[in-house]
């Protein structure tokens, strides 16, 4: 819709006028390219292609981006295969958003060792912490850091001077204002930030983003835009609740399609309790939003999160070996399992970007 008119509604003299609208599946026709290579140009080429339009909730190409994807592919895409594109290390990193729909269900913690679980597995970890309400992922990783994303924007700083080494190797970027001012900030600046961050995506394997609890617009921003997401749950009731309330306006197809939606039954007592609340959180997800949950593991009610916590370090570290740990160890495996190569080829800060430009629009 354009001026309050729906397509719809135009006389049969203008609408034959109009230029034929094209989803990307009917550009992957057209040109014979895959869907996930028309997706990665359409991430990192932006500039090169025609503005999207608007279709009823759709957004769409006119008839040009057929030649306009086919110049990006001679010109940069070589020819090249997802398969050899990552082999040639051209890839970005996998941008899992940690969310929970309510607070107090353990999501920062479980963020932090999380990471610290995948470094130790090999890859290049980094937390960035999202919340804008209660930023804490430095005072549970037993850190003071001087300088956070927000001074990007007012010092000019780059990137690399707002890591903070963490346990075991991790990189954590605090967010501190910075969160604000990339929610309620001019797009410029809130430009600035997502250009920072994608070049961190560029550089770590993983990039674990500690969103913030509920369903405020920088939370389903993020979500909107990572690569895949993981639900931290509890037995609570109010925990089922609010985490289906926010997969309800989550955007079921972005650039990605579907992407993989992951969960994770935390503080429970037994298996039982945790296969019950799994289960009634798949169910519900697939019966009312036709959406697939992939359960990735549990994490049982334990003493050493708490002592850890005092101390102001990550349980894992404070006792690698506590049942907590270990359940932690278990998903960072399953996560790893989960890897998907063709997810590597697209910029999640990149759609973050785009979805700004387009809020100018």
């Amino acid at each position: 819709m354009q001026n309050g008119y729906k397509i719809s509604d135009l006389p049969f003299e203008t609408k034959k006028f109009m230029p034929t609208l094209l989803s990307i599946d009917d550009i992957s026709r057209e040109t014979g390219l895959e869907e996930s290579l028309l997706r990665f140009y359409e991430s990192e080429y932006p500039d090169d292609l025609p503005e999207k339009i608007l279709r009823g909730d759709t957004l769409v190409f006119d008839s040009s981006a057929v030649e306009a994807f086919k110049h990006i592919h001679d010109g940069h895409g070589g020819g090249h295969s997802g398969d050899e594109r990552i082999s040639k290390g051209l890839r970005f990193a996998r941008v899992i958003a940690v969310t929970s729909g309510k607070g107090g269900v353990g999501k920062t913690n479980i963020s932090l060792n999380l990471a610290i679980e995948l470094q130790r597995l090999g890859r290049m970890c980094v937390v960035l912490d999202a919340d804008m309400g209660l930023a804490n992922v430095h005072l549970l990783a037993g850190i003071n850091p001087r300088l956070d994303i927000m001074n990007v924007i007012s010092e000019n700083r780059n990137i690399s001077e707002i890591i903070t080494a963490g346990p075991e190797g991790i990189g954590i970027i605090p967010g501190g204002a910075g969160m604000l001012a990339l929610a309620d900030s001019s797009s410029r600046d809130r430009k600035k930030i997502v250009k920072s961050l994608k070049r961190v995506e560029e550089a770590a394997d993983i990039i674990i983003v500690d969103t913030g609890a509920g369903m405020g617009p920088s939370v389903r921003d993020f979500l909107s835009c990572a690569d895949e997401l993981l639900f931290v749950l509890t037995s609570d009731i109010t925990s089922l609740a609010d985490a289906y309330a926010l997969l309800k306006v989550i955007p079921r197809n972005g650039d990605l399609g579907v992407r993989p939606v992951y969960s994770v039954v935390n503080m429970v007592g037994t298996l039982k309790q945790a296969s019950d609340v799994s289960v009634r959180f798949s169910s519900c997800a697939r019966q009312f939003l036709g959406r697939e949950i992939q359960h990735l593991g549990y994490i049982l009610r334990d003493s050493t999160v708490g002592a850890a916590t005092a101390q102001r370090t990550p349980y894992t570290v404070f006792n690698p070996q506590a049942k907590v740990s270990i359940n932690t160890r278990n998903i960072a495996a399953a996560l790893l399992k989960k890897e998907m190569p063709e997810i590597r080829l697209s910029s999640s800060f990149n759609r973050y970007m785009n979805m700004i430009q387009e809020g100018e629009g």
